[in-house]
């Protein structure tokens, strides 16, 4: 028997840097689960998430969060859902199953994707140099979310506050994407 022991890494091993107005963050802390919402289940799906917890599926293209704020859903899809939620632990797809008591699929994707925090007085206009949609506030509101390309990588982005987004790319490519940010922050900066 050999010792070897698998053990948990981040993409981006916990990436923090600050710039002046600007800070970029790997986001380790939550986890994602794909929620399938099949069509002859839908009703009853949507009346069990908001009985526990008061969340609604949202709009295409929009979020909704939980009374209690821990879990935000985003829809890019339809008869499918993401559920963004803080926590940490290896068993993400049983704990949201168990919170939500949906008869619903669901799918933990925490370890497929690199999560990027870019926040800070100045995050808008460096997300604008890399990312082909249009983030104006008045467009891109509060609870947006959407799948784009930036420098040439798939990538989901989420407005998570005035002045934050949460950039998610394939793992593979989250190396990729940290330096387009890096870039773009320095040539705002």
């Amino acid at each position: 028997m050999s010792d070897y022991e698998l053990t948990k890494e981040s993409p981006l091993g916990g990436a923090e840097h600050e710039f002046d107005g600007v800070t970029v963050t790997e986001v380790t802390d939550h986890s994602l689960v794909m929620v399938a919402l099949p069509r002859d289940r839908a009703e009853d799906i949507e009346s069990a998430i908001a009985n526990s917890c008061g969340l609604s599926i949202p709009a295409m293209g929009q979020s909704t969060r939980s009374s209690d704020a821990s879990v935000t859903l985003w829809r890019l899809q339809k008869n499918q859902v993401l559920a963004y939620f803080a926590y940490e632990s290896d068993d993400a797809e049983a704990n949201l199953a168990e919170r939500f008591d949906a008869p619903a699929y669901y799918t933990d994707q925490s370890d497929t994707w690199g999560m990027i925090r870019v926040s800070g007085e100045r995050s808008l206009e460096v997300l604008e140099r890399i990312c082909p949609i249009d983030l104006d506030p008045n467009i891109f509101t509060l609870g947006s979310v959407s799948r784009t390309v930036m420098e040439h990588i798939g990538t989901i982005i989420f407005r998570d506050g005035d002045d934050s987004y949460i950039l998610l790319t394939m793992r593979s490519f989250s190396r990729s994407m940290l330096h387009a940010i890096e870039v773009s922050v320095k040539n705002v900066l």
